[in-house]
């Protein structure tokens, strides 16, 4: 967007307040100055020490005016996440960047310039803080460059944000390893897993609410995914989030709504997503204590007559129990609610009134059957369209209530047959309108996902597709490429597993933040938007780095 022009560096960032805050060497609580010159910048960075507790600092920016920010990050033995916001900025955002292979080049020796975003600075500051909470992750900084913007080039940022036929692209969010990892105890905390959408092209974020009987809200109809008194985890992020969870109830902190009005604040949509197979975990981690312990007769039964671990929503109890989960997300002022599909398959098998009901109708055993039998596989995926009949008709009435349209939508597998064969009957929800919008998902690894059939079997119903943009670390070429890939096969916009884990790294962020942009993405070339640049270090603390650096891996 900018070209390099006219830039400033502030690059000492030893003068960042308060000075207490800021020592020569290594001290806990403090963030170290360290000297150092690179390609066309030297100056002191502030490092922080993985558990060095280091305060918040806040640089001064001391100009007037639009500029586009960029970042220099530094890392050396492993990740470095900087959590940066300015003055009027309502919290912090994570910033870090996808190093290169190690093995490839020596970017201890460099410094990662990422693009984070373009602002009004005036009367500014840049609070720039460590992440110590939850899991503590070590910090660098060596300079902050601000480009001045035109007035030309402001009025088009600010007319490219208010356009809507770019908003096509979804989120997820599986709200619990943000618990667990950042320890989120308050409000500002909270909105940080919603902040990174503003100005950018998303226009649904889909935020888990939980998985089988256990939901991660506060809840009238579940259980909490953390019970009071619990003393033993098999993960420490476990532990983290039930803290997290323990904490916001004692302050009174309704997280969902949290979630939910920042959203809104942004103009961005809020679905409510619930994994349908999550029932029970395998041990040390059985602990729920809800559906799946108290109806054992609820339970999904093989063909030969084994209880496999899953609740069947073939009995009434279960599909009205989820039902209710629903209910209550949207009259919470969710716009939508989400089946992932993708956990937790099948969610019927043999049960009783399944097979008595295809015994009535076709006068066999299904058990006696192949799995795949055509009249078979048809016969129980009408059973969950029966399911996604009642859901959709429910949340009718709750729009209705509200005076609101309540979208219902599904992430489902990789290809239509293996939908069928897991009694997903997606071409029917379709057909019916019982789903606003679908996301094929790859399900399991690299498996290819066969967008073509579902965007030809949705053609006419007014049901969207989104394709799933996976995997999770790539190339912004490669993200910009997948995209122009998909939309040239019909997509109505992208979807992104795991949002959460991507916004973080600029380097590519900069990128996916923007491929609602359909139109443009085929004239935008890799090198056109510097989101991401290595700077040579040439010395650093007094050591040069250009050949023999002092970090032997080099």
């Amino acid at each position: 967007m900018c070209a390099e022009r006219k830039a400033i560096y502030i690059s000492d960032m030893g003068r960042c307040e308060p000075g207490t805050a800021i020592a020569e060497g290594a001290r806990h609580g403090h963030w170290r100055a360290i000297p150092y010159e690179a390609e066309g910048v030297s100056g002191r960075m502030v490092v922080a020490g993985i558990e060095c507790n280091a305060p918040t600092l806040t640089l001064p920016l001391d100009v007037e005016g639009w500029y586009a920010i960029h970042l220099g990050l530094w890392t050396n033995w492993g990740d470095r996440v900087v959590r940066v916001k300015l003055t009027d900025d309502p919290c912090f955002t994570t910033s870090t960047y996808l190093y290169p292979d190690i093995k490839k080049t020596n970017y201890f020796a460099s410094i990662g310039e990422v693009f984070w975003k373009c602002a009004d600075l005036t009367g500014q500051g840049l609070q720039i803080g460590q992440q110590s909470a939850g899991t503590p992750w070590a910090a660098g900084i060596a300079y902050v460059k601000l480009e001045p913007l035109t007035p030309e080039e402001v009025a088009a940022i600010q007319q490219d944000r208010s356009r809507s036929s770019t908003k096509r692209l979804v989120a997820y969010n599986d709200a619990w390893s943000v618990f667990g990892e950042r320890a989120l105890y308050t409000e500002e905390d909270i909105i940080e897993e919603v902040e990174p959408f503003r100005d950018t092209d998303f226009q649904k974020l889909l935020w888990g609410m939980g998985a089988g009987s256990m939901v991660q809200h506060f809840s009238d109809v579940g259980e909490l995914a953390v019970k009071e008194g619990m003393s033993d985890f098999s993960r420490h992020c476990d532990r983290q989030a039930a803290e997290s969870f323990r904490t916001l109830k004692e302050r009174g902190i309704d997280p969902l709504k949290t979630v939910i009005d920042h959203a809104h604040d942004l103009g961005i949509e809020l679905h409510g997503t619930y994994r349908v197979g999550g029932w029970v975990f395998p041990p040390p981690d059985d602990m729920e204590e809800g559906l799946y312990r108290q109806h054992p007769e609820w339970r999904c039964v093989d063909r030969d007559g084994q209880a496999v671990a899953r609740l069947s929503y073939a009995f009434p109890g279960v599909r009205d129990f989820v039902i209710s989960l629903f209910r209550e997300v949207a009259e919470r002022g969710a716009d939508g609610v989400n089946m992932a599909f993708i956990r937790g398959l099948p969610c019927v098998l043999y049960e009783q009134p399944i097979v008595e009901g295809f015994q009535q109708l076709h006068g066999q055993d299904p058990r006696q059957l192949p799995e795949d039998d055509p009249r078979w596989l048809s016969y129980r995926a009408g059973w969950m369209t029966s399911f996604m009949r009642a859901l959709r008709e429910e949340m009718d009435r709750v729009g209705e209530r509200q005076g609101r349209h309540i979208q219902v939508s599904a992430y489902v597998i990789n290809t239509l047959p293996y939908n069928l064969q897991y009694g997903l009957d997606v071409a029917a929800w379709a057909e019916e309108g019982l789903v606003d919008f679908i996301i094929p998902n790859p399900w399991h690894g690299d498996m290819d996902v066969d967008i073509a059939s579902f965007v030809e079997v949705t053609r006419g119903t007014g049901c969207e597709v989104y394709a799933d943009i996976l995997p999770r670390r790539m190339p912004a070429e490669a993200y910009r490429q997948r995209a122009l890939d998909c939309y040239a096969v019909g997509v109505d916009g992208l979807a992104f597993w795991d949002t959460n884990s991507r916004y973080p790294y600029l380097d590519e962020w900069s990128m996916i933040r923007r491929l609602g942009h359909e139109e443009e993405l085929e004239g935008w070339a890799a090198d056109e938007w510097p989101a991401y640049r290595q700077i040579p270090l040439h010395s650093l603390g007094g050591h040069h780095m250009d050949k023999y650096s002092p970090y032997w891996s080099a």
